[in-house]
């Protein structure tokens, strides 16, 4: 992520995605970036200089409910893209405000 974003970046995995912000290990803390966790899930995202986004290479993110969190991440304004589905899952993508893609996946 960029320096200096992380408040956007609660925005998204926080308040959109339902993940709970988690405190960063105090010798990372002067680094910037932040943490968040929801079960077995860990995204530890970190500020990086000249950062790109990674806008093919991205996680699938296994969750229950799909279409009321789409609901929930569109109505806080971002922007959710179908795809090709496989057989047994339902999924969608969307990028968080960095540019990042994320894949979220529901077994059928």
């Amino acid at each position: 992520m960029p320096e200096g974003e992380e408040t956007d970046a609660v925005r998204f995995y926080a308040d959109a995605l339902g993940l709970t912000q988690v405190p960063r290990p105090p010798a990372l803390s002067p680094r910037g970036g932040v943490w968040f966790t929801s079960g077995d899930l860990e995204v530890h995202l970190g500020v990086e200089d000249q950062f790109r986004p990674a806008v093919k290479a991205h996680p699938a993110i296994l969750v229950r409910g799909l279409e009321k969190l789409r609901a929930r991440i569109e109505e806080a304004g971002y922007k959710i893209s179908d795809t090709v589905q496989i057989e047994g899952f339902d999924r969608v993508y969307v990028r968080d405000p960095f540019g990042n893609r994320l894949e979220l996946i529901e077994a059928l």
